[in-house]
């Protein structure tokens, strides 16, 4: 056997993985070519290198083709010591062949590895280091188009104006004009099919990032690589002109006011004015003004498009990464959404803001150089408090740095919990737990807003004290200058100002600046955490012999890692039993304390293996049955032939492509046909074959819109008999080689199960290897190998004839399991209690023209088909059914395909709001903050703070107008000559005027402090009211809201849309308030200066009025598309990472990727140019604020003789702050009003949905004992999940007794789930009603009526949390009864066995453990809950035939005083039921005791049974 396998096994992977990494790298250079205006510096090899690495690389790759020579030479020996002859001589044959292929292959992989590595297409290229110059410097040519002043190229309507635009145009943002009017006059419709640049693709800049950052691992190690470094080497060329820009900006910022506005001011003092000269003068500083504006412009474009690149690079890359992890570990789908929404805008920030933090020190310094000239060391008191600021801006960084990483975990869990709330809501909904999750999700909430509120302080008071350190600074100079004796003229005085708030706008964006910083630091971190967790990879080893399709030798797997780390026991990963879903995130472990990671050398882990010793060969074409029980470790072992699991040892080769149904259906949200066709090419014939095989085309018919029907997210519009079977038609549908099915059965009732059976794995996938996973043993003997596996061993495996020959685990299972089945067929006369083992074509034969849901096959069958065999449709049928198939609707046709859906449209499109935000959205607001007077109190706070420091400004201009205060002083020698002083210094009063300037520094600072403390306060008692009472009302919302809302459009509002609110909404609101009344205030004193200027600011006013209405309705519908289309990104990576086993399988990465791209695309167009629009309208406001500087100059010159200096210098250094200040502010008005769109979308939740009934109603309210009997009658009831959509239930009517045991069969999608959904009011009724104990369940309260039902579901769901939170979230029970009712649940020994016991850590959906463990937890839970009324369904669809029996006796003995409703698909879980239901096309067809449906002829029922007796004596038990 051993030499078997080392014969099937190729040693020479790492040859492979050579030509793969050399391939890659070929077409990773190929790339680098066309990427032209890429800012890569390091991606060109150098020719010597190249060379260097082409001989090491030929010399390794011929000395490991050596290696394997011998080693296939070797195992060739070993294969012949146990053959006969003629094999050997067969042997020795195929080995020379073998070896030869090898031989004359070895040349080409060296030569094709040489061309790679040295980026050749063919020929001989002599390394030329003039050519590598070449290309580097060509990368920029597209990039350097951009200098050209104007451009006149044609533009598509499709492509973005900037791709060919020119400098100015770039500069002054005019490409975007005409767009921003189109807008205004139709709509945002007129840029739908806008394509942005090929530069801010999401592919390019991935694949970009994705090199640069392999680069850094590969240079520094996994542990020492720094993504920010990465980061900034993928910016660092776009980053030196940003900088240079900045500092040309800073140089103009400087000039105007240093230079021009001294010269004018001395020019003025001096008495004597020429219009001309003031009027040069003026035109002098306009211009400085104008050079700032338009360098600065430039700055943000290079910015903004540097920052689109960095987002989309850094999102693109996660997301690779995301389609290649083998696991999770400890993080969750809450987390990876965060990291898309929240921490991708602090990247981009970082890359728009953050570069605004280093002309600070240039402006520091020209200041300090002028000021010495100009005041002397006095500048230095200046100059040391302006660099006070900068250790103060320092430790505001860590502060922010700490708040943030302490945030980001809580908004994680609170995300997370949101997530999985969404994902679970029907079963919350039915235990009436919304409370005790909104309890839980509210506690999280107050944590988060506890950081917040410490992190908005910090960042409020850091925003607030930047635009005071100017008048701090100006206030202590001035001070210590006067007190020293130097006379302070108001020259001096107001250039100083002047050059002191020049600077204040580099100072006003360095908290932010270093906030963007310190958040991207943070969000750095968390993407390399992920980035280098582990991958999937292909199994190095190859099949040699081609009868084979999977073999496996010896292996052992495992899925987490057990740290012995004695330093650090709090992080120790939690031993988990060794079985997994099949799902695929299952190697997600829950890690009590993050921090370690994988790649510290320091930490040894300890090896737990879930499968050991594994030896498998699988033939080619053989259907091998794979069966154990419960946890053994079946889904196990599909994931390992996945490569999902850790392989530690042994050797593991498949050779074919795969196809994966995993045991809890991954389904879309897309139609039926765009599911099963999972992007591969339509073709009719093939599709209708599948479709058939699956049993699909009845469900197709009664769907609205046939084949073309949306599925809602995971399904949640089917039945799990329909989700499983569009499951398994996928993999059917996409021909592939190996097929791994998990279980596929479970979900689906009998006959259906057997036509599956026959049809599809029997017939279509006929010739194909099939490993599948059943727990349902009578479809095993119909297979050509069985594997038995126990405790992930296996522990027999042959033919089923084989091992029911000896005495084997499986044939005492097969033969425990027929035993209790005749045991049971004693005790039910007319009743076949075997399990069916053969199964045929079982379809709708009795009524074909009709739209059957149900089990069909009823009496006629009998009759129509062959003698006894109801099972054997009659030709007549299966051309009735051909023809069923042939008129499935919109279904079958290319010609069709793109015709128009409606019915079948399940999920609604998203919400948006035109116009303005309306005052509605504001009151909101300020009512969530606490009330108009406090908002309006808030504001006055703002206004008064602002109030002192231009308070302090006038005041010194008044000061120095008073002069001397008429003393006189002597002049020369001449004691009879005085005159008055000018000097300050000599003005009696002097130290009132200095106790008044030095007051309002005090009061300043105060109000300062106050403000920000106060409006965090009320901006995030605001945001967590909002929270609150919005989730408060979508938990209370009908479940055909969330059927119809995509889980990633929720998640976005309480993610993306809710930090806006908590974090950028209040940032932005309280810049503005600062801003608007520091820009009121300055107008205010410019027209008490010179009152003509308000002649001026008329006109001035119109245009801003004009630009705000037209331009601002473009920001404002370009921030709502970028929400919007947000949305779907997130939907698509939620959905990803649910299916990525499904992904993976299928070699489906690259199709989901390219969707990915192609939405990121989609949202970074309307992302990009939202954020372009507000610089459109910044510079525009720039050009205005020029001009009020322009016009109060002129003003000034024009009316000095009736001005002082000190009021000209006022004037002018307010004109000249509000340079900067005006666009700025007005840009942060627009943004105000942008960030309240997630109010008003969050609003929309609260206002716009519909609520379901009341959770109590108090004159209503049932007996604290009720239901006490527990009889259930159902009235004439008739319901329908949605308006647009046919009865679900039609008209059902039907009396249960009291502890009476109810089954109810029927074909998946008949309407069984249904009644459930009826009972717990999921979905009001059309008509008709429910009687619960004589009491109407339609006129009380939900939560009095499912608080008192329980229901074990379809789809067992788990929590994060401990087993004890799983079992009793209310913490009700001791731990003695949650004992007991595992032990009756049978898995008391699986929880025993887990290190925390009760206090395990359960992951995310429960994905560390088996499905069917989870059914046994959930019926636990259900025990526990002790109600009158249970229902079951489906509750054992995943556990094994020898636990099942186990679970049916605790049923029988455990609910004996329950009414129990009984979904079940195995007839042996409904056998001993007091009554039979059949459901079929959601109506009662049959209702009574088994023996009376047995008697009568033509009872579906019976048929069913009949066809089970008729497989029954074709079962062999050896």
């Amino acid at each position: 056997m051993d030499s078997d396998h080392r014969k099937l096994l190729d040693v020479s992977h790492d040859n492979q993985n050579v030509t793969m990494t050399s391939n890659e790298d070929n077409k990773n250079e190929s790339k680098n070519d066309k990427d032209d205006v890429s800012d890569k510096t390091d991606e060109n090899l150098e020719t010597d290198k190249n060379l260097e690495n082409v001989k090491k690389s030929e010399e390794d790759l011929r000395d490991d083709l050596h290696g394997d020579k011998e080693v296939n030479e070797k195992t060739i020996m070993l294969a012949n010591d146990s053959s006969t002859s003629s094999d050997s001589d067969s042997n020795i044959s195929e080995a020379e062949v073998d070896d030869d292929d090898q031989v004359d292959t070895i040349d080409d992989r060296v030569e094709d590895m040489t061309k790679s590595l040295l980026a050749l297409d063919g020929g001989e290229m002599s390394p030329d280091k003039h050519v590598t110059h070449k290309k580097k410097f060509g990368r920029y040519r597209h990039a350097l188009k951009g200098v050209i002043p104007v451009r006149f190229d044609k533009i598509p309507s499709t492509e973005f104006p900037s791709s060919k635009a020119g400098c100015l145009s770039l500069t002054t943002f005019s490409w975007q004009t005409s767009m921003m009017w189109n807008i205004y006059k139709k709509g945002i419709d007129t840029i739908a099919n806008l394509k942005i640049c090929d530069t801010e693709k999401c592919e390019s800049n991935a694949d970009r990032l994705g090199r640069i950052w392999e680069e850094e691992v590969k240079k520094y190690g996994p542990k020492k690589a720094s993504f920010a470094r990465a980061m900034y080497t993928f910016v660092k060329t776009r980053l030196f002109y940003t900088l240079l820009l900045l500092i040309l900006t800073i140089i103009c910022q400087f000039l105007g006011p240093a230079f021009v506005l001294h010269s004018l001011l001395s020019y003025l003092n001096s008495g004597d004015v020429n219009i001309g000269i003031g009027v040069a003068l003026v035109l002098a500083l306009t211009c400085t003004e104008l050079g700032r504006s338009l360098f600065f412009a430039l700055s943000w474009y290079i910015n903004y498009t540097t920052g689109v690149r960095v987002r989309t690079a850094t999102q693109g890359l996660l997301y690779r990464k995301i389609l290649k992890l083998r696991g999770l570990e400890d993080k969750t789908v809450g987390e990876l959404v965060n990291l898309l929404n929240n921490d991708g805008q602090r990247i981009f920030e970082s890359a728009a803001i953050g570069p605004l933090m280093f002309p600070g020190p240039v402006a520091l310094l020209l200041g300090t150089i002028y000021l010495l000239h100009l005041i002397g060391p006095w500048a230095l008191v200046t100059m040391g408090t302006f660099l006070a600021f900068y250790p103060f801006m320092f430790l505001i960084s860590k502060l922010t740095n700490y708040y943030r990483r302490k945030c980001i975990s809580v908004t994680d869990k609170r995300v997370r919990m949101m997530n999985e709330l969404l994902s679970c809501i029907k079963l919350i909904k039915m235990y009436a737990w919304e409370k005790s999750f909104s309890k839980a999700i509210g506690l999280i909430r107050t944590q988060e807003r506890g950081i917040l509120e410490k992190g908005a302080y910090v960042q409020s008071i850091s925003s607030a004290t930047a635009p005071l350190v100017p008048v701090i600074a100006s206030v202590v100079t001035f001070v210590a200058y006067i007190k020293s004796g130097n006379e302070l003229t108001p020259v001096i005085a107001f250039t100083v100002i002047a050059v002191l708030n020049s600077m204040r706008f580099s100072l006003g964006v360095l908290p932010f600046a270093v906030k963007a910083m310190a958040d991207a630091y943070v969000s750095f971190k968390r993407y390399k955490s992920i980035l280098l967790m582990p991958e999937m990879e292909p199994h190095p080893w190859l099949v040699f012999n081609d009868r084979y399709a999977l073999v496996m030798n010896k292996c052992t797997f495992r899925w987490e890692k057990e740290s012995s780390n004695k330093e650090d026991k709090k992080s120790k990963k939690v031993k988990v039993k060794g079985n997994k879903d099949s799902q695929g995130k299952t190697e997600e472990l829950q890690v009590l304390k993050s921090g370690i990671e994988q790649t510290n050398g320091d930490i040894s882990y300890i090896d737990v293996p879930t499968l050991q010793s594994i030896t498998l060969m699988a033939e080619k074409g053989k259907l091998i049955g794979i069966c154990g029980s419960v946890g053994s470790g079946k889904s196990s072992l599909l994931s390992a032939v996945l490569g999902r699991m850790i392989h530690t040892s042994g050797k593991i080769a498949v050779q074919g492509s795969l196809a994966y149904v995993t045991q809890q259906a991954w389904i879309m949200n897309v139609s039926v046909r765009e599911n099963i066709l999972f992007g591969e090419p339509f073709d009719p014939v093939r599709y209708r074959s599948v479709v058939e095989a699956c049993a699909l085309a009845e469900d197709f018919l009664d769907f609205v819109d046939g084949d073309q029907t949306e599925i809602g997210e995971r399904g949640i519009n089917l039945s799990g008999g329909q989700k499983q079977r569009i499951s398994l038609a996928r993999a059917v549908y996409s021909n592939k080689d190996i097929y791994l099915l998990d279980d596929p059965l479970s979900a689906v009732d009998i006959h259906v199960g057997r036509h599956i059976f026959s049809e599809c794995i029997m017939k279509e996938l006929g010739g194909k290897t099939v490993l599948f996973v059943t727990h349902q043993l009578q479809y095993l003997s119909k297979c050509d190998n069985v594997i038995f596996i126990r405790d992930g061993t296996i522990t027999d495996t042959g033919t089923h004839t084989q091992l029911m020959s000896a005495d084997t685990e499986y044939a005492n299972l097969i033969k425990m399991f027929y035993t209790k089945e005749k045991e049971k067929e004693g005790s039910h006369e007319s009743f076949s209690g075997e399990r069916p083992k053969s199964l045929h074509k079982q379809f709708s034969i009795d009524h074909p023209g009709m739209r059957q849901r149900t089990l069909s096959s009823g009496s006629k069958g009998s009759h129509d088909g062959v003698p006894g065999s109801p099972s054997t449709p009659s030709p007549k049928s299966r051309r009735n059914l051909i023809h069923q198939m042939s008129v499935i609707s919109r279904g079958m046709s290319v010609e069709e395909e793109s015709k128009p859906q409606t019915g079948g449209k399940l999920i609604v499109a998203e919400e948006k709001k035109d116009g303005k935000v309306g005052w509605q959205t504001y009151s909101s607001y300020m009512k969530a903050a606490g009330g108009y007077i406090l908002s309006i109190f808030v504001i006055l706070v703002f206004a008064v703070a602002i109030a002192t420091q231009s308070f302090s400004s006038w005041w010194l201009s008044y000061w120095l107008n008073q002069g001397g205060g008429n003393t006189t002083e002597i002049v020369g020698n001449n004691t009879n000559i005085t005159v008055t002083s000018t000097n300050i210094s000599d003005n009696p009063n002097i130290n009132f005027y200095m106790m008044v300037y030095v007051t309002s520094l005090g009061a300043m600072i105060v109000l300062t402090l106050f403000r920000a403390f106060i409006f965090m306060k009320v901006t995030l008692k605001a945001s967590s009211h909002m929270h609150n009472d919005i989730f408060k009302k979508m938990l209370s919302s009908p479940m055909k809201f969330f059927d119809t809302t995509p889980v990633g459009r929720i998640i976005n509002r309480f993610s993306s849309d809710l930090d806006e609110i908590d974090t950028r909404l209040p940032a932005t609101s309280e810049m503005f308030l600062q801003n608007i009344c520091m820009i009121l205030f300055a107008l205010a004193i410019i027209s008490y200066v010179s009152p003509y200027f308000l002649i001026a600011l008329i006109p001035l006013i119109i245009c801003f009025i004009v630009l705000n209405i037209i331009f601002s309705t473009g920001v404002r519908e370009l921030m709502r598309m970028n929400q919007i289309t947000k949305s779907p990104v997130i939907s698509h990576v939620t959905a990803t990472v649910q299916g990525i086993s499904t992904v993976y399988a299928y070699n489906k990465t690259d199709q989901f990727l390219d969707k990915f791209n192609k939405l990121m695309d989609r949202n970074t167009a309307y992302f990009y140019l939202f954020y372009c629009s507000n610089r459109w309208l910044a510079f525009r406001l720039d050009i205005m604020s020029t001009c009020v500087v322009g016009i109060t100059g002129l003003c000034i010159v024009v009316t000095y003789n009736s001005l002082t200096p000190a009021l000209a210098g006022l004037a002018l250094s307010f004109a000249i702050q509000m340079t900067g200040l005006f666009q700025f502010t007005i840009r942060q008005a627009i943004e105000t009003e942008s960030k309240f769109i997630a109010v008003q979308r969050l609003q929309h939740y609260s206002q716009d949905v519909e609520s379901e009934a009341p959770a109590v109603i108090k004159d209503k309210r049932p007996q604290a004992d009720w239901p006490k009997p527990g009889e259930i009658k159902f009235v004439k009831y008739k319901m329908r999940y949605r308006d647009n959509l046919p009865l679900a239930l039609k008209g059902v009517g039907f009396t249960i007794k009291a502890k009476e045991k109810i089954g109810i069969v029927g074909r998946s999608g008949s309407g069984k789930s249904s009644l459930g959904v009826a009972l717990f009011r999921l979905v009001e009724p059309a008509s008709g009603t429910i009687m619960i104990d004589d009491i109407d369940i339609t006129q009380i309260g939900l939560e009095d009526l499912r608080s008192r039902l329980a229901i074990i579901p379809q789809d067992p769901v788990l929590f994060v949390g401990t087993v004890r939170y799983n079992l009793d979230p209310f913490s009700k029970h001791n731990d003695d009864e949650l004992w007991q009712a595992l032990g009756k649940c049978h898995v008391k020994d699986a929880i025993s066995s887990l290190e925390k016991k009760l206090d395990h850590q359960v992951v995310e959906n429960g994905e560390n453990f088996s499905v069917g463990e989870r059914q046994l937890l959930c019926m636990a839970r259900a025990l526990l809950r002790n109600s009158k009324i249970l229902m079951l369904d489906e509750a054992t669809a995943a556990i094994d035939t020898e636990t099942d029996a186990l679970v049916q006796q605790t049923i029988k003995e455990a609910f004996s005083e329950c009414t129990m409703l009984i979904i079940a698909h195995r007839l042996n879980t409904v056998l001993g039921c007091d009554r039979i239901l059949v459901m079929e096309d959601g109506k009662v067809v049959e209702y009574g005791r088994p023996k009376d449906l047995m008697a009568s002829n033509v009872s579906k029922f019976k048929t069913m049974l009949e066809a089970t007796e008729k497989q029954h004596e074709t079962v062999d038990l050896g």
